[in-house]
């Protein structure tokens, strides 16, 4: 199988090979520990909203994700074609 047929039916996964760094485990445990927190202060409308902002976050940094891995293929492509 090509690498490109790869690409497409999932064996091969760039956003899963990246190796996570100390500072960003630490911005993620940071992370968790605010959203415990949060959750445990909130009640009822205020925490829906507080979990529907965490979806609609966690969405947007998705899609941000796939534009830059685009952007990045395409300069891949047009350098080796130079």
């Amino acid at each position: 199988m090509s690498t490109l047929q790869d690409l497409w039916y999932g064996n091969i996964r760039p956003n899963e090979d990246k190796v996570i760094t100390d500072e960003e485990k630490e911005l993620v445990s940071l992370i968790a520990r605010h959203h415990e927190k949060l959750s445990s202060f909130l009640k009822n409308d205020d925490l829906n909203v507080f979990e529907k902002y965490i979806d609609c976050f966690t969405e947007y940094a998705s899609l941000i994700e796939c534009q830059a891995f685009e952007i990045g293929f395409k300069l891949a492509v047009e350098l080796l074609k130079e």
